[in-house]
């Protein structure tokens, strides 16, 4: 699978993200990251991508060969898969998920089962159906900052 052909997800079922960013984050995702062809994405699709990957409640991640029950907050991923649908070679996306961890946009715990992500950036976010949910991987003490 090429870029040309993946069509980055947004995520869907949101009527609305509470976030907080640093100044260095939020200059990041105003940037643009170039692909192994030499075509340039933002940033902001980018991490669209990665939060539409979401568990937006507790459950099962589709499309894993072992795939892992998701508690809200969490997203299960690839460093392959995203190689290949962003068209970025594994150690470019590896570099990129840890400087976007360094910026506390994410979290990762690789394992040799299944890679899961949370996104401390995230505080709550508002569903049409079950209102507003506080990000339960965030500790109480960190929302109140």
């Amino acid at each position: 699978m090429d870029k040309e052909t993946y069509r980055f997800m947004y995520p869907t079922g949101i009527a609305s993200f509470s976030f907080r960013f640093s100044d260095r984050a939020l200059q990041w995702l105003c940037g643009t990251t170039t692909d192994d062809n030499g075509r340039k994405t933002s940033n902001f699709t980018l991490f669209g991508d990665l939060l539409a990957r979401m568990a937006l409640t507790d459950s099962v991640a589709n499309g894993f060969h072992r795939p892992l029950m998701l508690s809200a907050g969490q997203a299960q991923y690839s460093e392959e898969q995203l190689s290949s649908q962003w068209n970025m070679g594994r150690k470019r996306i590896r570099n990129l998920l840890a400087m976007l961890t360094d910026m506390k946009v994410i979290n990762t715990c690789r394992s040799r089962v299944a890679s899961v992500m949370t996104f401390p950036c995230l505080f709550e976010w508002k569903t049409a159906e079950n209102g507003n949910i506080s990000n339960p991987v965030i500790p109480h003490e960190q929302r109140e900052e």
